[in-house]
């Protein structure tokens, strides 16, 4: 692998697991997020370019992943070059993009030491997630499908991790054990997707559930009783 890619990677992933706020999860007030995202413990971001030239003197430590495609059809794409020279540590781009244009974001990522993540979706997100891994993806984000397992059968079949796209916040009592239960089914991360997540007590349940390895149980009563003392 590209020495550029490797240490890059190695920042995002610098804990293992990783906890990833999508440009979702900052709509609305980003400057306000983003510091709330750092201040929780949260890994990365992932922004659009307008988003990032508001953001970045208070993005900390957070690692940015840059999306480079946007518009109803994915049409409106960045150059991988013009995302490096942003300072971005990823780019991310959706599987929809077409064969063509992902084949030239995997190469000049490639070539440019890049790390590139792919986001996938229904019908067949884990079809679509090998063939991005076997053509440059680093990294591959996922639905919350039924079938949980295929997520450490991706990781090991390809050797690129596998990180969680959640979007519905949910109750604690149901949300937290939901999101134990893609961890244990081998997803490497979540990607956190509206911004209810980033509330305090919610924020560092999932934190402790990603990075410090609690149980289910013991993420509820986290958020549960941060809840009652306010």
């Amino acid at each position: 692998m590209n020495p550029g890619k490797t240490l890059r990677l190695r920042r995002i992933f610098s804990r293992g697991r990783v906890l990833i706020a999508a440009s979702g999860t900052l709509a609305g007030e980003p400057l306000q997020r983003v510091r709330l995202a750092a201040r929780a413990g949260v890994d990365a971001v992932v922004l659009t370019p307008g988003m990032l030239e508001s953001v970045a003197e208070d993005a900390g430590l957070l690692s940015v992943i840059l999306r480079i495609e946007g518009g109803p059809s994915h049409s409106q794409l960045l150059s991988v070059e013009a995302a490096l020279a942003s300072g971005a540590d990823a780019v991310v781009v959706d599987a929809a993009i077409g064969p063509a244009a992902f084949a030239r974001v995997a190469e000049d990522s490639t070539r440019l030491g890049m790390p590139l993540f792919v986001e996938t979706g229904p019908p067949d997100w884990s079809a679509a997630a090998r063939l991005a891994a076997d053509f440059g993806a680093d990294a591959v984000i996922a639905p919350p499908a039924a079938a949980g397992p295929e997520y450490r059968l991706l990781a090991r079949s390809t050797g690129k991790p596998c990180l969680v796209k959640v979007e519905e916040p949910g109750y604690p009592e149901a949300l937290l054990p939901r999101l134990a239960g893609l961890i244990e089914a081998g997803a490497q991360g979540l990607v956190l997707a509206d911004p209810k997540f980033l509330e305090p007590p919610l924020v560092t349940a999932i934190h402790a559930l990603v990075h410090q390895g609690v149980s289910a149980a013991e993420a509820v009563s986290l958020a549960v009783s941060a809840v009652e003392r306010d």
